[in-house]
């Protein structure tokens, strides 16, 4: 399906109006994935993935979601690859994808394709990936939404989905997964994705200086069901 319709579907699944953690519109922010991948060169299907990617809710984004009785119909307007990956990162918890960035770049990853696993309040259940491909397809999804945004999440604090209070203050957002995203930077550009790593680099060079040694690896809970699911986590460990 030309880009052309597709923007249109996809607007009709997100309001204009959707605010998004960086400083455009959500549908905006899809577009501008989109772009980016569209410039590093990246297949049709990762590009169609680009304006569904956070469709059914994220472990970082839940503003909005459809239920996921519609898959199929998403399956017939972006075909079976885009889809997928689009489902695997809106139900991925992305501290077991960068565990699978930092076994790579510590040279003892294996010949066979990793396994992701689902956040918590999803019941953390096994996502393992078809081939090597398809692994670094959600790398390169997951690298070009967050230098997409970084910039403009930067821009302002971000307030708690949950209670009172700020998740980030403004300019933490440069920290969130540093190593992660620039671990993925070096795989893509090793697999041939040159642009990745230029791009990355582009980006975190107009970081400001008072940031760049803050470090947040993890996502903090975004709504309820996440927040529910950590204090049990949490309560799990203790001894009473």
């Amino acid at each position: 399906m030309a880009d052309k319709a597709l923007h249109a579907k996809m607007a009709e699944y997100v309001p204009d109006a959707l605010q998004h953690n960086g400083e455009e519109a959500f549908d905006q922010h899809l577009v501008g994935v989109q772009s980016v991948l569209r410039s590093w060169g990246a297949a049709e299907h990762l590009c169609n993935a680009a304006l569904f990617h956070s469709i059914y809710g994220t472990e970082g984004f839940q503003g909005f979601s459809l239920p996921l009785s519609h898959r199929a119909e998403l399956v017939d307007l972006i075909g079976p690859q885009a889809e997928r990956l689009a489902w695997i990162f809106c139900m991925v918890d992305r501290a077991t994808v960068d565990a699978t960035v930092g076994t790579a770049v510590s040279g003892t990853s294996e010949a066979s394709p990793p396994t992701f696993y689902a956040r918590a309040e999803l019941s953390g259940f096994a996502i393992p990936l078809k081939s090597r491909q398809e692994w670094l397809d959600f790398l390169t999804l997951s690298l070009a939404d967050w230098l997409e945004q970084v910039e403009g999440a930067a821009t302002k604090a971000v307030p708690r989905p949950v209670g009172d209070g700020i998740l980030w203050q403004k300019g933490e957002a440069w920290a969130y997964r540093r190593e992660a995203y620039a671990s993925m930077a070096a795989i893509l550009g090793e697999a041939g994705v040159s642009e990745a790593p230029k791009m990355h680099a582009a980006v975190y060079s107009r970081e400001p200086e008072w940031s760049r040694s803050l470090h947040q690896p993890l996502t903090p809970p975004m709504g309820p069901a996440a927040v529910a699911a950590l204090e049990a986590i949490e309560s799990s460990m203790r001894d009473f």
